[in-house]
């Protein structure tokens, strides 16, 4: 049995109703004059006792128009009696006795079809319908699919399946007519997450009363353009990993790496905490695996920990909102930076698909030169120079650099070097350490024989081994004394060769299954 719409509910085999909270039916069947103010109905009533003078006017022969110019000629000498007179005063516009004519025309027109005092209230709209046409609900449960069906589908299902006698216009018309978030918007067609994000009221953030440096947001963005592979020399998008202060919204960090990982992360944050000679408070970043694992976010051993920073605020999964500020940068990036740097080169998905092919083609015939990272560096940089010069969003009177200039530097713990260091907590046996596949030693370790105690390395140099007391305390630096192989790679190469064989295997598996 398919799940039924959750906006529909059916009270009999064939009797689809809209549900009394989705407020559709309702809506028609709602009692204007009770949802009138009191002043409202008041204003009505007197139209509808200018109209019946009017009516009563005509009785005696003379003609619409005769009536009413006859009506406001007496309202102006004041020959009318006193009920008539209040009448006219209070449907008429402020500071004035009476309503126009053509105002009054209106309401005997309105009055000549059937309307009555609720149709003469001021705010309302067309007429009150009293009895609910069978397909309403049917239709309103057809449309609200998340496959998004046409209305035009919609009015074929209604008169060729479910045999309703209604018109392509009555069902466009009704449709088009519901609440936006019960019909063309509503979470049933587009989805729960997306009307989410784009029709329910957020709560738009200031940074007023945030200073410099307080806190830094963060994110990765897999740039809209194509370079030279550093190593291989072939086609290749970075990923940029990307820092901003939040009050001045200056881009106070940035790498390209291959993927956005814990090492590109890790890298960022310490070159950006040296640059600035300055630690955020906060730092803003999503739930991402290179932001929120052991190493970055370890208590004791974690980067956070390690460089000083008070608190991590991860932002809610599946919110792009959270970030908005990093996500509207990267929307400058790609359309101020990225389309105009090198035409050629941007693969943005507004690129024209045939000249994007033709690129891929020349370049990899090797007819077509790819720009390197070092250019891309150059000219990226450059740009940043500028978007920092412009007005910031939130004070047209100051540019972003303006604003940054009141930073308040708060050095780190330690040096860039040891930021770039990872950290792990082992227990020392027989004065000696195990990380993975290699051991260092030292004399000094005997003391500490069963104890925990802080290893930190270098993934570019295994012979780094820096050795810790819980605490922080320096104990020795170790010797390697167990390498991988012969000729050892680095830990860097090692992770690189880690992932392309969890590759590998997750190809393998989406293969068989």
């Amino acid at each position: 049995m398919s799940k039924q719409n959750a906006f529909v509910k059916r009270v009999s085999a064939d009797a689809p109703a809209v549900k009394t909270t989705a407020q559709v039916i309702a809506l028609r069947q709602r009692d204007p004059w009770q949802e009138a103010t009191a002043k409202q109905r008041e204003v009505a009533i007197a139209r509808l006792d200018i109209v019946d003078a009017v009516l009563a006017l005509e009785e005696t022969g003379i003609s619409a128009s005769k009536a009413i110019e006859t009506l406001l000629a007496k309202v102006e000498v004041g020959a009318l009696n006193a009920y008539l007179t209040t009448a006219f005063k209070r449907a008429a516009k402020a500071n004035r006795i009476a309503p126009a004519r053509n105002a009054i025309f209106e309401w005997r027109k309105i009055n000549m079809v059937g309307g009555g005092k609720i149709e003469l209230l001021e705010s309302h709209k067309g007429r009150v319908i009293t009895e609910t046409p069978s397909w309403w609900g049917p239709a309103l449960e057809y449309y609200n699919q998340p496959g998004k069906p046409e209305m035009a589908v919609v009015h074929k299902r209604l008169t060729e399946v479910d045999g309703f006698a209604c018109t392509y216009d009555q069902v466009r018309h009704y449709l088009t007519s519901v609440p936006a978030m019960l019909g063309r918007n509503s979470p049933a067609r587009i989805g729960k997450n997306l009307y989410r994000l784009t029709q329910k009221q957020y709560i738009r953030r200031c940074t007023d009363n945030a200073l410099p440096g307080d806190v830094y947001a963060a994110d990765g963005y897999r740039a809209d353009v194509y370079l030279a592979h550093p190593v291989t020399g072939k086609i290749w998008r970075p990923e940029l990993t990307v820092a901003i202060d939040l009050r001045s919204r200056v881009m106070v960090g940035w790498r390209a790496d291959e993927h956005e990982g814990t090492v590109a992360v890790q890298n960022m944050w310490a070159e950006c905490f040296a640059r600035w000679n300055h630690v955020p408070l906060f730092i803003y970043v999503d739930n991402g695996s290179g932001y929120k694992n052991k190493l970055m976010s370890d208590e004791l051993t974690g980067f956070y920990a390690r460089a000083g920073v008070q608190e991590i605020i991860h932002a809610i999964p599946g919110n792009p909102h959270g970030k908005g500020w990093v996500e509207r940068l990267f929307v400058e990036v790609k359309r101020d930076f990225l389309k105009l740097w090198q035409p050629r080169f941007y693969c943005g998905h507004e690129m024209a698909a045939e000249v994007l092919q033709e690129t891929v083609r020349e370049c990899r015939a090797g007819r077509l030169q790819l720009p390197t990272l070092a250019e891309f560096t150059q000219a990226f940089n450059d740009w940043l120079q500028r978007y920092a010069n412009r007005p910031h969003p939130e004070n047209k009177l100051a540019t972003r650099a303006e604003l940054w200039t009141g930073l308040v530097p708060i050095p780190a713990n330690m040096s860039e070097i040891e930021l770039k260091r990872q950290a792990v907590e082992l227990t020392v046996r027989r004065a000696s350490i195990t990380h993975g596949k290699r051991a260092y030693k030292h004399p000094d370790l005997h003391a500490f024989n069963g104890e925990l105690v802080i290893l930190e390395y270098d993934l570019m140099d295994d012979s780094v081994a820096i050795i810790r007391t819980l605490d922080g305390r320096w104990i020795c630096d170790g010797s390697l004394i167990s390498p991988i192989d012969a000729i050892a790679p680095n830990r860097l190469e090692e992770k690189r060769g880690n992932r392309a064989a969890d590759a590998i295997k997750r190809l393998e598996k989406k293969i068989e299954g």
